[in-house]
């Protein structure tokens, strides 16, 4: 029998609680409660027989991009996302052993150092290196042409086999890694194509694919360096690129039924390349206000992975330049999403308010960015102001053709509750119910929670289990504004009727209120 290590789940559950479940979407409630009842929690997922390993229905929702298009992204139901990470946890260090040598950066992105706070790679993602080492080649004077290319969409398109194949290449056990491949047909519901985009776990297992890519391209001669799907090969001549294109489509369609996109697909001078590419986000910042206007007309397909670490600092000058920046960045044509999310990020850490202006005038346009957007506004509302804040959102976002999407509607659910459901609750109360046809009554439970409404607890809990998993866990978590032996004697009924994480968030409840209890006596 196939079963996960407890060492293993601890790290898993360590790393969602430092990093969250995904870089996409809020961080759910349930992380909190399974804290409460995790040893026990802990046992019970660490005899799951993996190879009879099914996995809950996760939540799909479509993440609008700057060109009104989407792209798909996945959060894992909880307990997924624990087994998933464990998963990548375990397999990591022979992933590692058979990628280029991270020194010779090649295969620069995501390389693994796992440590016992959570970690699963290196501190950097890896596109310092990338845009290092694309300068030194670019700059050596050994190549005229740059081939800029990246596969058309990678991680919805990855193969299960091949996956569970380049698992075994690297020395996971035949048995896990057909484990890992059927784990994955679960999640997405029999399809043998694609791996969940939000979890880390998932670029760990996306760069085992790309290892024998990297090995194709070195065997054949060709120079490169590649942060994820993004390749960029260096030539001496356009018909060199060419044929590297030739050679490259051929193999990624052969061995793995992948293309290259398209309309991303370039073949540059070296000294344009220099002058489009090799800039990134922190060197726009630190340039002249002219010298921004310039470079920002030419950034093109910045990446989300090229915000670099960033550090507090009280210095007004650079909470100004950020200011300025941010606003150019809006005024360009076309607008740079990875710019503007470097700039949220780093106004976020340093809290300054300067922004916030221009943030809720452009609501609409700053949609794909709506994690960052939501963050920043969490972090530069001050006590008294949530109230004109919360409404400049809903107005903002209500009068856009953005009001229905579903991921939209997550994020504003998620900021208004966190900090404005007082002064707000009927606006918050009429967006939760209208919300309910696409996000089913989990927005109205966490509302429920926080505001204390007995009534609508006590309409919801006599038919609890008619709900989906995610509405239903939010109904249990909303119990808190019962009654104590109301509180208590639904919330066993639930313990004998729940799964396991049903009965984890019904036990948490149950500690805070005799916590509570405790304290008043």
């Amino acid at each position: 029998m196939d079963n996960l290590r407890t060492d293993s789940l601890d790290w898993a559950i360590t790393h969602i609680r430092r990093y969250g479940d995904t870089d996409i979407f809020p961080v759910p409630f349930e992380y909190e409660a399974i804290k409460h009842s995790w040893e026990e929690l802990k046992r019970t997922i660490s005899d799951y027989d993996l190879s009879a390993y099914e996995g809950r229905p996760p939540r799909r929702i479509l993440v609008p991009k700057q060109d009104s298009n989407f792209r798909v992204a996945v959060q894992l139901d909880p307990i997924d996302s624990i087994v998933y990470l464990a998963l990548a946890y375990e397999a990591a260090d022979e992933i590692e052993s058979m990628r280029v040598p991270d020194e010779q950066r090649v295969a620069c992105s995501y390389r693994v150092a796992k440590d016992s706070k959570g970690s699963l790679y290196k501190e950097s993602n890896g596109w310092d290196d990338f845009h290092s080492r694309s300068r030194e080649l670019a700059e050596s004077g050994d190549y005229s042409f740059v081939l800029t290319a990246d596969i058309a969409d990678f991680y919805n398109h990855i193969s299960h086999h091949r996956l569970r194949n380049a698992l075994e290449t690297a020395g996971v056990t035949a048995e896990r890694s057909k484990n890992i491949e059927n784990i994955l047909m679960n999640f997405t519901r029999g399809h043998s194509r694609g791996i969940p985009v939000g979890p880390s776990a998932s670029s760990h297992f996306a760069e085992a694919c790309l290892s024998d890519v990297d090995s194709f391209l070195m065997r054949r001669g060709y120079i490169h360096t590649r942060y994820v799907d993004d390749f960029r090969i260096f030539s001496s001549s356009r018909s060199s690129c060419l044929r590297i294109i030739h050679d490259l489509t051929e193999y990624l369609y052969t061995a793995h039924r992948l293309s290259l996109q398209t309309n991303k697909t370039r073949i540059k001078e070296v000294g344009q390349f220099i002058e489009d590419e090799l800039i990134d986000p922190s060197e726009i910042a630190e340039k002249s206000k002219e010298d921004r206007l310039r470079h920002l007309q030419r950034v093109i397909d910045l990446y989300e992975g090229a915000a670099e670490e960033l550090s507090e600092s009280d210095n007004e000058a650079e909470r100004n330049s950020l200011a300025e920046l941010f606003v150019e960045c809006l005024e360009s044509e076309p607008i740079h999403l990875g710019t503007i999310k470097y700039i949220l990020r780093k106004a976020t850490v340093l809290k300054t308010g300067l922004l916030r202006e221009a943030v809720l005038e452009n609501l609409p346009i700053l949609a794909p960015v709506m994690r960052e957007v939501s963050y920043y506004i969490l972090a530069t509302t001050s006590n008294g102001y949530e109230e004109a804040v919360g409404r400049r959102l809903i107005d903002g976002l209500q009068c856009s053709d953005l009001w229905s999407l579903p991921y939209i509607q997550i994020w504003l659910n998620y900021v208004l509750i966190q900090r404005m459901a007082g002064p707000l609750r009927d606006e918050i109360s009429d967006f939760a119910n209208n919300s309910t046809e696409l996000l089913g009554v989990r927005s109205q439970a966490l509302l429920a929670k926080s505001l204390g409404y007995i009534d609508w607890v006590r309409e919801q809990k006599e038919t609890w289990q008619n709900n989906s998993p995610w509405s239903r866990r939010a109904v249990i978590w909303s119990a808190s504004a019962l009654s104590g032996d109301e509180l208590s004697y639904w919330l066993m009924r639930v313990q004998n009727a729940g799964d396991e994480l049903d009965k984890a968030i019904a036990a948490s409840v149950l500690q805070q209120f005799n916590n509570s209890r405790a304290s008043n006596i």
